[in-house]
């Protein structure tokens, strides 16, 4: 798909811009940061601990900015596999996700501060 394609909404995949949390694994931080807030919660064994340890560091002043110059490759369930696979795995994804939202309440109730407040919440395509 020719780049021009690509540019997702407003452009968002091209051009520099804050976000909430990103994926760990395309985080880059300095160490010094990173030990700051004590590194990932390992109450969140495998999920939300990358976007917790962003929302900590959001807190304390320091942003999450996405940019398009990296070109990276994710493999997300290549090394542990699927959670829907596997029952013990999936009790655990759930337990995060409960913790997660107990954790950031304001992100549930309130929005994503990134997102326009007259977007969906509940939708990846920026629906209405």
């Amino acid at each position: 798909m020719p780049f021009a394609k690509r540019e997702g909404y407003l452009a968002r995949a091209v051009r520099p811009g804050n976000f909430s949390a990103v994926t760990g694994a395309c985080q880059m931080v300095q160490r010094d940061v990173f030990e700051q807030f004590g590194g990932y919660n390992e109450e969140f064994a495998v999920g939300f601990n990358d976007a917790d340890f962003c929302l900590r560091a959001w807190e304390a002043g320091y942003r999450t900015i996405f940019t398009p110059y990296a070109e990276l490759y994710h493999y997300e369930f290549t090394s542990r596999g699927r959670e829907e696979a596997n029952e013990e795995k999936m009790c655990r994804w759930k337990r995060e996700q409960v913790l997660f939202m107990q954790r950031w309440p304001e992100f549930f109730l309130d929005g994503d501060p990134w997102l326009g407040p007259n977007l969906s919440f509940d939708s990846e395509c920026f629906s209405l």
